[in-house]
């Protein structure tokens, strides 16, 4: 199981999708980064930095996909 994270980058605006699994590490396919749903990641287009464990990341998030 996995979440697809739909995000606004507050720095320069850009909408990105960003995958992780849940409970084991999972390839995005968007960046190839291979992350936990804690791990954080970062905007493809300014490089700004999210952690999805920082209450702000929840205001950045435009959609989530959960996937099995």
């Amino acid at each position: 199981m996995g979440v697809i994270y739909r995000v606004k980058c507050e720095q320069c605006g850009s909408e990105f999708e960003h995958s992780v699994g849940v409970g084991f590490a999972y390839a995005c396919v968007g960046c190839g980064e291979v992350a936990d749903e804690s791990a954080p990641f970062w905007c493809p287009v300014c490089n700004k930095r999210y952690n999805p464990r920082e209450k702000q990341f929840g205001e950045r998030v435009q959609e989530v996909t959960l996937w099995d």
